[in-house]
């Protein structure tokens, strides 16, 4: 999953649905960087998932 999150931007999306199904904090790393990404659907996946969290 960190080696997919780091190609291209429907990549990282497949990593973030990744994320998404384990609903682990272990994936916090990987969802923090996605906050930092310069695709706006990325943060925008990224932010919406962290918050799951909260």
């Amino acid at each position: 999953m960190f080696i997919l999150f780091q190609g291209n931007t429907e990549d990282k999306f497949k990593a973030l649905k990744i994320a998404e199904k384990l609903a682990d904090k272990s994936t916090l790393s990987i969802l923090r960087q996605g906050l930092r990404d310069t695709s706006p659907e990325v943060v925008k996946l990224s932010a919406l998932l962290i918050r799951k969290f909260k």
